[in-house]
């Protein structure tokens, strides 16, 4: 009963999205939160041929049909969102915000990490550091020392007190398509390289909100209720079946 199939992996990949767009929804206050999506994919174009065996010794196999069978899904992988999010005003120097790409780099206990999350501190030997774990913040020559909260930060990144540049923020660019793993709490780790066209601004005394939109994840847990609404349906009348098959047709023969 293939349907069963079809509609059971249905069922399993609305449960992967809802628990996506679940996590997008309660990320919706979130310093420098990216939404992320669920990708589906076909299982058809894997499984409807099989390699046969090599039929002699020096000949490869071929691929032959396996026949037909009904298609199915399944979630694929979840990808990031990087669209930019909201600047919120908040009047506090040690909050950066990123208008562009890029992204801000911290030095981790497992290593660099990287952030859209700009709200940093000043730790007790005058580092800047994030404000909830105390992650170095990574500067172009090494950590970022100030004397006090009195600086101006210019749109590249280079940071300015009173007796001129004290530090220049280390912004990581990469290229589209990169991989970047999400880590943690709004955090992402890379083997991929920097590259790409850097088009950024730095600015201080705001901060970027998620760039969540509520709107669109109610569309869309909506759309995922109606989709496993209608194959639980499909589910239910292929039970009904197998049970009249097991019990009046068995019983009549």
């Amino acid at each position: 009963m293939r349907g069963l199939y079809l509609s059971e992996g249905t069922m399993l990949v609305q449960q992967a999205q809802l628990q996506v767009i679940s996590n997008n929804m309660a990320n919706i206050r979130s310093t420098g939160y990216r939404r992320e999506r669920g990708v589906e994919t076909s299982f058809a174009e894997w499984l409807v041929h099989e390699l046969s065996p090599d039929p002699q010794p020096g000949v490869s196999g071929r691929l032959r049909p396996l026949g037909t069978m009904a298609h199915n899904v399944a979630t694929q992988e979840t990808v990031t969102a990087f669209t930019q999010g909201p600047l919120e005003g908040t009047g506090r120097n040690l909050d950066f915000a990123l208008v562009g790409n890029g992204l801000f780099q911290v030095e981790g206990e497992e290593g660099t990490l990287y952030t859209r999350n700009g709200r940093f501190a000043l730790d007790a030997e005058g580092n800047l550091v994030t404000e909830a774990e105390g992650y170095q913040v990574i500067g172009e020559g090494g950590p970022i020392q100030l004397e006090s909260e009195d600086f101006t930060v210019t749109p590249d990144g280079a940071i300015y007190d009173q007796n001129g540049q004290v530090g220049q923020l280390a912004i990581a660019v990469f290229e589209e398509g990169a991989q970047l793993e999400r880590f943690g709490y709004n955090y992402f780790i890379t083997e991929d390289g920097e590259g790409g066209e850097e088009d950024f601004e730095v600015v201080s005394g705001f901060l970027e909100g998620s760039n969540v939109s509520m709107a669109r994840e109610m569309t869309a847990m909506m759309q995922v209720r109606r989709t496993y609404e209608a194959a639980q349906k499909i589910m239910i009348t292929y039970d009904q079946i197998l049970d009249k098959a097991a019990n009046e047709l068995g019983s009549s023969a």
